[in-house]
């Protein structure tokens, strides 16, 4: 959890800092981002969101990225949003609450306490290319819908956030890896077989987590989670073989529907597991909280 312990500090700094100065109103400022596609072959995205309301989804196929922002930036946009082309894969940098320069991603990795203006950005991806994302969302709420876009890789990382994920499509691109980790937050993921993983890495510190396995599958992959205090439930549709590894504790519990067979020690299958053409082999560590498995 390389950002989990970062962001706690983080966050209860600031929400002592707001609730010390308060809420001031500014007026929010309109802006459009548009790049057109060219002669990238790829993309690899890296989004920094500081704070804020951020959306992603897809696009048409001839702009790699078509943005509504509405926010109070401090500077003009384009020093936000950094764009470049080198062999045939396509870089940009997008970085919510402070300019992209080089100086500023290596050395200024800070929140300024100036205020929390609303800061909304709804962005659109072209669906024609393979993308790589590299996310991280501080504190706010993040509305992540990758249906129809061509996923390579995937590393999301939120603080004090409530984020939901989509596959509601399957992912033409095959992921080899998959991570999430999460701070003190609400996460939600939907259709997370359709997103084509092999290996699914999810790290939730202190939250509420629902993660649905709904979608296509028709191999066999595994998924590593971890949650530190709070409540995860895993949903499965029945057609999908389960293998859970759980070690027991006196601080955490484990709730399976029936059907589950521990035929190994702290190792439950499901009944159709050796059957199904689909198959998730789960690694479920929890401190101090619930784990919840539906299968139907």
């Amino acid at each position: 959890m390389r950002y989990q312990h970062r962001h706690i500090v983080i966050i209860t700094v600031l929400i002592v800092f707001i609730a010390a100065a308060g809420f001031t109103y500014k007026k929010l400022s309109h802006y459009q981002k548009v790049i057109n596609k060219t002669t990238e072959e790829a993309l690899k995205i890296n989004l920094d969101a500081g704070f804020g309301n951020i959306q992603i989804g897809r696009g048409s196929s001839d702009q790699i990225l078509n943005a509504d922002i509405n926010a109070d930036l401090k500077n003009d946009l384009s020093e936000y949003i950094d764009y470049s082309i080198r062999d045939n894969l396509g870089y940009l940098d997008i970085n919510t609450t402070e300019p992209t320069t080089d100086d500023t991603r290596k050395h200024n990795r800070s929140i300024h306490l100036s205020g929390f203006e609303d800061n909304n950005w709804n962005m659109r991806f072209t669906d024609a290319l393979p993308i790589s994302f590299d996310i991280e969302l501080g504190m706010g709420k993040g509305e992540f819908d990758f249906s129809g876009l061509q996923i390579k890789d995937l590393n999301l990382s939120t603080g004090a956030s409530s984020v939901t994920v989509r596959f509601a499509q399957p992912n033409l691109e095959q992921m080899e890896n998959m991570t999430i980790e999460t701070g003190l937050s609400k996460f939600k993921g939907y259709g997370l077989c359709n997103a084509n993983f092999e290996k699914l890495k999810f790290q939730g510190g202190v939250g509420t987590y629902y993660l649905d396995f709904s979608g296509k599958l028709e191999n066999e992959v595994s998924a590593n989670l971890e949650v530190g205090l709070g409540s995860l439930t895993i949903s499965v549709p029945s057609y999908i073989g389960v293998k859970i590894y759980y070690e027991k504790s006196w601080v955490a519990s484990i709730d399976l529907p029936d059907g589950f067979n521990e035929e190994e020690d702290n190792t439950y299958y499901s009944q159709n597991y050796s059957s199904a053409e689909g198959k998730i082999d789960f690694h479920i560590e929890a401190g101090l909280g619930s784990v919840k498995i539906k299968h139907e």
